[in-house]
């Protein structure tokens, strides 16, 4: 179990990546594998060599953060929030001010905020394409309106909510980015299982995603 859930964590980063990228701490892959690891100790059921998933097994990665050296909720004031209706998920960004709810470092005056969410079926074995979906924040605004996301998701995925800042200096056209390994705020929202049994060939996402790929088969999920 041990080396099964390092090889379920690492698809899991490996489709968040896009919202942290090299910029986590030295510890992160070790922090991250063991509450995956737990939870697929608890399980698991030896009688028929089964995982029995409930919809929040994995509800402990919530706010987890990925570089524990610029945790994201130093920067981000108010909570996101992820909520599942049907195969409807739903992550809501709540109204922020800036600077008091969204803090700029020195020398940054821009940040692409990215949200990124996983789909795996554990059971079977099966990857997803990830959802993703961004928008930018300038350090010249007053007040950052509500944003509501929404995506479809298919019976039986585990869904892994992350959000990342990536900040930068823009000025007359051109921009410098900011994050670095030492500075690379990110952290998970929320974590669901989809109820259900997955059986049919996944719909397109109805929106803020991309769509066309299937899903495949993922050697390192196969138990």
């Amino acid at each position: 179990m041990f080396g099964y859930g390092s090889s379920v964590a690492s698809v899991i980063r490996h489709q968040l990546d896009a919202t942290f990228g090299s910029n986590y701490d030295s510890a992160m892959i070790n922090r991250f594998n063991n509450p995956i690891r737990e939870v697929l100790s608890h399980c698991y059921n030896p009688a028929d060599k089964t995982f029995i998933f409930e919809e929040d097994s994995f509800s402990r990665l919530a706010e987890f953060e990925f570089n524990i050296k610029s945790p994201l909720i130093n920067h981000l004031w108010v909570k996101p929030t992820m909520t599942l209706e049907g195969n409807t998920l739903k992550v809501s960004i709540p109204e922020f001010k800036v600077p008091s709810q969204f803090t700029f470092p020195r020398k940054t005056n821009n940040c692409k905020v990215s949200i990124t969410i996983s789909k795996l079926n554990i059971s079977q074995a099966l990857t997803g394409w990830e959802l993703y979906h961004t928008f930018e924040v300038s350090a010249a605004q007053e007040i950052h309106p509500s944003q509501e996301l929404v995506f479809e998701v298919e019976n039986e995925c585990l869904c892994v909510a992350v959000i990342g800042l990536f900040y930068s200096q823009k000025d007359n056209g051109s921009s410098t980015n900011y994050n670095s390994k030492a500075f690379g705020p990110a952290n998970v929202i929320g974590a669901v299982i989809i109820p259900g049994v997955y059986v049919e060939p996944p719909t397109p996402p109805i929106s803020h995603s991309v769509s066309g790929r299937e899903w495949t088969f993922e050697s390192k999920l196969q138990f």
